[in-house]
């Protein structure tokens, strides 16, 4: 397993973590605040703007910067600055700190079984639709969305960007809708399963996109699911990032910037290792994720497989060299925010949200 690199980059508390990757080109943005390397695997923090649906005030700066030059992943830069002029590195974390640097993956080669509670994880996706099987599911919480208006008593702070309809569905005859007009915040918050035991809770959501962010925007970050709580002002989020190069790849991080946080990053998707798998349109997919905040790791899992390259930890992250503190979790958002100033339409499905101590599965 490589080590992650880390360099002294930016103003204040900014940092770069280094690692393995593919070269990719790095054009500029001088149509806009935006200009930097397209990481491999991850991109900046860009959050910019208010969010006109629930309010929210994006934190992120919103800026990429080419530093014009690539760090040597395999250099050990634990306090410094070695570097190595000749390599182009793709990377896999990006902060938003005013400098966008590609970062790398670094993978847990030994990772301890997802705790299943003896439940089908199988990866057969013929298994994963059909009927609403939330009834009688014995999870914590599980909303298919069958009713025709959205559960208040579960979900708070509707959007008005976001309905219920009948048109799609990943399991039985309806699902939530989100149909969001540029970019800002369109979430439900769930507070019924918290606080967690342990500070922790595994989470699942059937998802499809319809439009997600494309040309002429060059680059956009994404969130669909936000855990929340106190102690750490810094969400822990799932999502995912429009890179330079076109693609639309899957991303764990955080926007934390006080003095103790780790900052604002993305680490990016790597798997299958050095050839992930763009996030598809029109296709239901599972997403499962786990927030352990005990230890403070992540998990990701996608139609029951999951990807090591976003096992992320305290010190297995994509920011400064400060620990990863994860907040005592009080709620999660589920949802859409966009952070690019954009007037591009946004439109996705999502379908049987379930909340667990224990992994739930694309089966159950």
């Amino acid at each position: 397993m490589r080590r992650l690199s880390v360099v002294l980059l930016c103003t204040g508390f900014g940092f770069l973590s280094c690692g393995d990757g593919l070269p990719e080109e790095q054009p500029h943005d001088s149509g806009s605040s935006m200009q930097g390397h397209d990481s491999g695997m991850s991109m900046s923090e860009d959050d910019a703007g208010s969010d006109p649906d629930a309010g929210l005030v994006d934190d992120d700066a919103g800026t990429e910067v080419d530093a014009g030059s690539e760090l040597d992943a395999g250099s050990e830069l634990d306090a410094g600055t070695t570097r190595d002029a000749g390599t182009t590195r793709d990377a896999g974390v990006v902060r938003d700190a005013g400098v966008v640097r590609d970062a790398g993956t670094v993978r847990d080669a030994g990772l301890p079984p997802a705790t299943d509670g003896g439940r089908d994880l199988s990866t057969d996706r013929t298994k994963f639709f059909g009927a609403s099987r939330c009834a009688g599911s014995g999870l914590q919480l599980c909303d298919g969305f069958e009713a025709a208006t959205l559960d208040t008593s579960t979900w708070g702070s509707p959007s008005s960007s976001i309905t219920i309809g009948a048109s799609d569905s990943a399991r039985g005859g309806r699902a939530l809708h989100i149909q969001k007009a540029g970019n800002g915040a369109a979430f439900l918050t769930e507070s019924k399963t918290f606080p967690a035991a342990n500070n922790s809770y595994f989470g699942r959501m059937f998802v499809k996109f319809i439009s997600l962010p494309k040309a002429p925007l060059t680059y956009s970050h994404w969130t669909v699911v936000a855990g929340e709580g106190t102690g750490s002002s810094g969400q822990i989020r799932v999502g995912g990032q429009l890179r330079l190069t076109g693609r639309l790849i899957w991303g764990i991080g955080t926007n934390e910037q006080s003095a103790t946080g780790t900052g604002d990053w993305t680490r990016s998707d790597d798997d299958p290792a050095g050839n992930p798998r763009d996030v598809p349109l029109n296709e239901w997919i599972c997403l499962e994720w786990q927030h352990k905040g005990d230890t403070n790791e992540t998990r990701f899992f996608w139609d029951a497989v999951e990807h090591p390259s976003l096992h992320l930890t305290q010190t297995n992250h994509g920011g400064n060299t400060n620990p990863w503190l994860f907040p005592n979790f009080t709620h999660v958002k589920i949802g859409w925010q966009e952070y690019q100033a954009t007037t591009q339409p946004f439109d996705l499905w999502i379908d049987e949200v379930a909340i667990d101590p224990k992994r739930i599965g694309c089966v159950q």
